[in-house]
């Protein structure tokens, strides 16, 4: 995990959440009753395949909605959701080629059954979801760069790094560990700020230090996800001192903006 350094609490961020134009536009549509599927087998627990389930209920809701074109690879993202490894999300373009996206679902039931085939217990669960479909392609002019970040840090080691990029732009850096999931900046006392074009900036920005710790016992694994908008599209959806959150609403924040605002960088570093 990361913290600051900092003997008062966090408060909410209160502030109005701003969209583009372009971002406002995209189309939505509105799908009712996808269905998904997964087997409670092996070493997979019944909440295992509940969420499995879900995921492939998302997934045939974008099917239905006409993102099919690059469906394997949502597949393969939930998949890596679902084992607490979001390396395929973020070390990778793969996921500024999606034409489409969930912007926010309903469970509408859920049950366990047997499989009349196999005879093994499965649970199968049914959404409605709102899928947004992409009108425009990631801008290739639209690049950042974010570097000093170690592989390793000693518990209480403070962290820095150098950010650039070729636009200007805005910044959310989120936290995700085994154990919490909470946007780390902005924050009270790290403002939401311009990042300038062709500039190389310090972060952090003020007189704050952000310290290494472990949210757990032994080898901690962190890791810090960057989005950079060019609109100022604040993350608004965290609760409590930590502004925790969860990776699930994390990405469906992300997915919300489209490919051409926005550009998502990923670094994984353990804490010992």
């Amino acid at each position: 995990m990361v913290k600051i350094s900092h003997l008062m609490s966090f408060t909410c961020l209160v502030t109005m959440l701003l969209f583009s134009s372009s971002i406002s536009a995209q189309e939505i549509i509105h799908v009712k009753g996808a269905t998904g599927e997964a087997e409670i087998v092996g070493r997979i627990s019944e909440e295992e395949a509940r969420r499995q389930a879900l995921n492939n209920a998302k997934v045939e809701a974008l099917r239905r909605a006409g993102v099919g074109e690059k469906i394997q690879t949502y597949e393969n993202l939930f998949r890596s959701e679902l084992n607490n490894d979001f390396t395929e999300f973020f070390s990778t373009d793969i996921h500024a080629e999606l034409q489409g996206a969930i912007q926010n679902y309903e469970i509408v039931s859920h049950r366990r059954k047997v499989d009349e085939v196999t005879n093994l217990f499965m649970v199968e669960v049914t959404i409605d979801a709102s899928v947004i479909l992409y009108s425009t392609k990631p801008d290739p002019t639209f690049n950042v760069k974010v570097d000093g970040i170690k592989g390793i840090y000693d518990e209480g080691e403070f962290i820095s790094f150098s950010l650039f990029s070729t636009q200007d732009c805005y910044l959310h850096i989120f936290s995700i560990t085994d154990n919490y999931t909470g946007l780390l900046y902005p924050n009270k006392f790290e403002k939401f700020q311009l990042i300038n074009a062709n500039v190389e900036m310090k972060f952090p920005f003020g007189y704050l230090d952000y310290e290494a710790f472990k949210s757990g016992k032994g080898v901690d694994t962190n890791r810090m996800v960057f989005v950079f908008t060019k609109e100022p599209v604040q993350f608004l959806n965290h609760t409590g001192t930590e502004q925790l959150t969860s990776s699930e609403t994390i990405f469906s924040w992300i997915y919300s903006i489209m490919p051409n605002e926005r550009v998502v960088d990923y670094h994984a570093f353990t804490v010992r």
